[in-house]
């Protein structure tokens, strides 16, 4: 093992997969963050030298492990803290996650090539399409950003990255010298340290919808209203309580709708579902080019006549702690938006005089929705007071009041920043 101080040991990223998607975003804002000195290595692996003559590396991002939902891949992350300029952006933690094919030892390695003959420097190799995907997650005192950085193999529209080794890399399988040229032209050699950089990214505001129904008497209206002076377009895509596409039946049925508001302008669209089938269940999440006022509206019918009605915001950002209050009757639901981590959620219920009545656990997989009454799932048949939802990963949850059904309502969003203190 060699292990020396080289400054042309520095690797970066290249801006240019900016420039790929670059007219897709629409107006969306351009955000840089700098990402401090990461708390795990990235290794580069050679893979000898491309009939070019340039080294080839397998690139591993941080610390991997299979993905408990598919064997054939794996997860790697990166994290640590980072500082900004943007609006609730300025400072906190980072998790930088790539999934792809599981390769060398479980890892998940990303095909690189060296920048030029001689170089330190390497860029991505061809990623093929399905196969690898790399999300940034930012977590702030105020919010939980999610910026989506390559889906499905392809860079989304205005993201870039640029690393560098923060602190002495290590080699092996050298001679001498310890340097990321060498690297790439040795097969097997490999070289790692800590990483520090920046990543830029357009701006996609993130609205979370905890639930929607339709069917089982019930119908739900999407609502979007673009209050600023430029057009908005905003991507919504419906799961359903597994975690795949869930068809919604609008005016046509569809897993993902796409809509554009001028300025000053909204939509308002109720399904259209047959209120004798059986209930279908659910949650959403919407990415926006601007910030928008969205909701969600549960309308109950009965003989083919609304009886009650319920408003919920949409929500900003996942958290790990929530409390409301709740009787044997409220509604809660709860869904996990991240497409690589389970979440083990507690649910615990207080009477008015804060002793705990009880409490029950679910795990959701990536993605995975869920919905149940308080008392049931805890097996009450009778309580007043409230309800505590804790996860060991950033989660959704709304809760709905129906201690006066068919009259229902919802209740104030319990979202508690993560670490907030709570009753025992």
């Amino acid at each position: 093992m060699r292990n020396q101080t080289n400054k042309s040991g520095s690797i970066a990223f290249c801006a240019l997969i900016s420039s790929l998607l670059s007219s897709g975003i629409g107006h969306a804002a351009s955000v840089t963050v700098n990402l401090g000195q990461s708390n795990q290595n990235l290794e580069l692996v050679g893979d000898g030298a491309a009939s070019s003559g340039l080294g080839l590396y397998n690139i591993i991002f941080g610390t991997c492990a299979l993905d408990p939902q598919n064997s054939y891949r794996s997860i790697c992350v990166l994290s640590g803290s980072f500082t900004g300029t943007s609006s609730g952006l300025t400072s906190g933690t980072y998790t930088l996650t790539a999934t792809g094919p599981a390769g060398l030892n479980g890892n998940d390695t990303w095909p690189g090539i060296q920048q030029s003959a001689g170089s330190n420097f390497w860029v991505l190799g061809f990623l093929p399409p399905f196969d690898y995907d790399m999300t940034l997650t930012l977590v702030s005192s105020t919010e939980t950003f999610i910026a989506p950085i390559i889906q499905d193999g392809l860079p989304v529209a205005g993201s870039a990255f640029s690393f560098a080794f923060s602190s002495e890399p290590v080699c092996t399988g050298l001679g001498a010298g310890c340097s990321v040229a060498q690297v790439g032209h040795t097969i097997g050699g490999t070289i790692q340290a800590p990483i520090s950089g920046s990543v830029s990214f357009n701006q996609v505001y993130t609205y979370y919808f905890s639930h929607l129904a339709f069917g089982g008497s019930f119908q739900t209206t999407l609502t979007y209203v673009n209050y600023s002076p430029q057009a908005v377009t905003c991507t919504t895509n419906f799961y359903d309580d597994s975690g795949s596409p869930l068809l919604v039946p609008f005016s046509i049925v569809i897993s993902t709708r796409t809509d554009t508001l001028a300025p000053g302008g909204s939509i308002h669209e109720e399904t259209v579902a047959s209120l004798t089938a059986p209930v279908t269940g659910g949650w959403a999440q919407a990415s926006c080019t601007g910030p928008v006022q969205a909701s969600l509206l549960y309308r109950l019918f009965q003989a083919g006549t609304a009886v009650g009605e319920a408003s919920v915001s949409a929500e900003r950002s996942p958290t790990t702690e929530f409390a409301t209050f709740a009787q044997t009757a409220t509604g809660i639901a709860y869904a996990n938006p991240s497409t690589t981590q389970s979440a083990t959620i507690t649910v615990e219920v207080y009477n008015q005089a804060g002793t705990v009545l009880g409490s029950h656990i679910i795990t959701l997989g990536p993605l995975e929705h869920g919905a149940a009454n308080v008392g049931p799932l805890l097996g009450l048949s009778n309580f007043t007071g409230f309800v505590k939802i804790t996860s060991d990963n950033p989660i959704i949850s709304l809760s709905l009041n129906f201690e006066a059904f068919p009259v229902f309502s919802s209740l104030p969003p319990g979202d508690l920043p993560s670490g907030t203190p709570l009753v025992q």
